[in-house]
């Protein structure tokens, strides 16, 4: 009985270091420095630093956590997984829309994730789209 007590409490403790392990791979958390104003969705935030934290979920989602050094402003996002390719670290991606920039992306070396757009950014996209002549044959070419 004494040896079966100690088999089951050796087990118990592996699979406690075992999910633990796991829970620490799944989470990554860093500050980082952005020089620029920037907007996630419809939030802007000024340029500086801020603690950036991702939690990674099997399912293949993600939150987003991002809190600003200077204000404790927080802010928290659930990501998607985007189809492109991983980075080799992780890194933050940011697309400029009509001279605003937006994180788009989070690249990390399993796999990236992608941030919903905005109202905004889906707005100026489609103004680019019906702004973009459509495809023709230049002056005086006939196209067979």
């Amino acid at each position: 009985m004494k040896k079966f007590i100690e088999i089951c409490s050796l087990f118990i403790l592996l699979v406690v270091f075992c999910s633990a392990a796991a829970t620490a791979q799944s989470s990554y958390g860093s500050e980082v420095a952005i020089p620029f104003a920037f907007n996630i969705g419809d939030r802007s935030h000024a340029a500086g630093t801020y603690i950036v934290k991702l939690e990674k979920f099997p399912t293949g989602s993600a939150i987003l956590s991002l809190q600003d050094t200077n204000t404790d402003d927080f802010q928290t996002v659930v990501l998607s997984t985007s189809g492109d390719e991983p980075g080799k670290e992780v890194k933050l991606v940011f697309d400029t829309i009509e001279g605003r920039r937006y994180l788009s992306k989070i690249r990390t070396p399993d796999r990236t994730y992608a941030i919903a757009k905005s109202k905004a950014q889906k707005d100026a996209a489609k103004a680019r789209n019906i702004d973009k002549p459509t495809a023709a044959s230049p002056a005086g070419e006939t196209v067979n």
